[in-house]
């Protein structure tokens, strides 16, 4: 391990913070929207524009946390891994002018620094329009719409695999890479 604590303390939480944010975006993926969606009635039913208020009016609830709690995570996650990486890369050139190589790869934390920015620009990019076509569910949203609430709904679910998976790769990654720190 490395001699500096402070690194570690770094990697540690990142890897922590990674693994929270995957944890999340499968309890959202597999847990919450499947159980918003219940016995969700067809476009056509008389119950449907009622149904797609309710979920427009509960999903404000399911995100909120996300906005709040969870979007600065991920923003410290690449922030984190980006000094990791940057400590090493400067280390392993001072190390290499002295003849000794340096133990952990920088790249390995630069990779992890990049999964959490590709999950920031996915979120913005791509979940927040789908957040916002759910959210207008609630009142301000048309009959094309409504009838379309359960589709986006399931997008949503869908799209937010990708938060699974690039923090799970930057915390695995980066828990691999932390033995030889």
């Amino acid at each position: 391990m490395s001699s500096n604590p402070f690194i570690q303390s770094i990697a540690g939480t990142c890897i922590s913070m990674s693994y929270i944010l995957v944890g999340n975006a499968i309890t959202q993926s597999f847990m919450t929207v499947p159980a918003l969606l219940v016995d969700f009635p067809p476009a056509k039913s008389p119950a449907h524009a009622a149904r797609a208020q309710l979920l427009g009016r509960q999903w404000p609830l399911c995100w909120t946390v996300g906005n709040q709690f969870f979007r600065p995570i991920s923003m410290l996650g690449f922030l984190g891994y980006g000094a990791i990486a940057m400590y090493l890369y400067r280390q392993s050139s001072t190390l290499a002018a002295r003849g000794n190589a340096a133990q952990a790869d920088w790249r390995v934390y630069a990779v992890s620094a990049l999964c959490h920015l590709a999950t920031i620009v996915h979120s913005a990019r791509n979940m927040q329009p789908l957040n916002d076509k759910l959210e207008a569910l609630a009142g301000r949203a048309g009959a094309q719409e409504m009838e379309e609430a359960e589709g986006v709904a399931r997008r949503w679910a869908s799209w937010n695999r990708v938060r699974i998976l690039s923090p799970l790769v930057a915390g695995s990654l980066a828990l691999w890479q932390s033995f030889f720190l």
